[in-house]
């Protein structure tokens, strides 16, 4: 109920109080019998009774609204946390993603690298530097295959917002150490065969 609106309530409530004097000292002027006078109490009393119980519905009415009101902000409120809370979830999955997609680029390019400037050293003949480079490979070859299964798995959990499952995987958290490994046997290999 508005400003306007609680005026006018209270104008009218004016309004009645001195049509109640009005009458009151019109029948004291005129010297009425008190029984004239008590009936313009009652009459007094009955409009008292109508402005509270008009005044008793406003405020009713005035509360049921704000309580709609503030069920509609919470409920917006929670909207808003849960699409808050789905889009962060989806920026780390974005983040891991991108962190394995570097792994795996790293690892094909170093393993691509190395086979061609294996071929062209002059000591790759010889074993431990072929048995380096060999196992240099297999670390990037696992370098790859727990990128894409991280990969995977982080897909499959980011798919469903709803989900409060963790986003990590072991598969995603090893690729970069197989990586590191596969880079440093490859790089041993390569400068044993110099």
């Amino acid at each position: 109920m508005g400003f306007a609106q609680w005026a006018g309530v209270l104008d009218t409530v004016g309004g009645l109080v001195q049509i109640a004097r009005r009458f009151r000292q019109g029948a004291a002027d005129s010297a009425v019998a008190p029984p004239t006078v008590g009936g313009l109490g009652q009459i007094e009393a009955r409009l008292a009774g109508v402005v509270v119980a008009a005044l008793k519905e406003a405020f009713d009415r005035d509360s049921a609204r704000l309580e709609l009101e503030r069920s509609q902000i919470d409920a917006e409120r929670r909207r808003a946390e849960q699409a808050l809370r789905a889009e962060l979830r989806r920026q780390a999955a974005d983040r891991l993603l991108g962190q394995l997609r570097l792994v795996a680029i790293i690892a094909v390019v170093a393993w691509v690298l190395s086979a061609g400037l294996g071929v062209w050293m002059p000591g790759m003949r010889e074993s431990l530097p072929r048995a380096l480079l060999a196992t240099g490979w297999l670390f990037s070859l696992g370098t790859l295959g727990a990128a894409l299964l991280g990969w995977q798995h982080i897909s499959l959990r980011a798919s469903d917002p709803t989900s409060d499952a963790p986003l990590e995987h072991p598969a995603a958290t090893l690729a970069p150490w197989l990586l590191l490994a596969a880079l440093a046997l490859t790089g041993a290999g390569l400068l044993t065969a110099l």
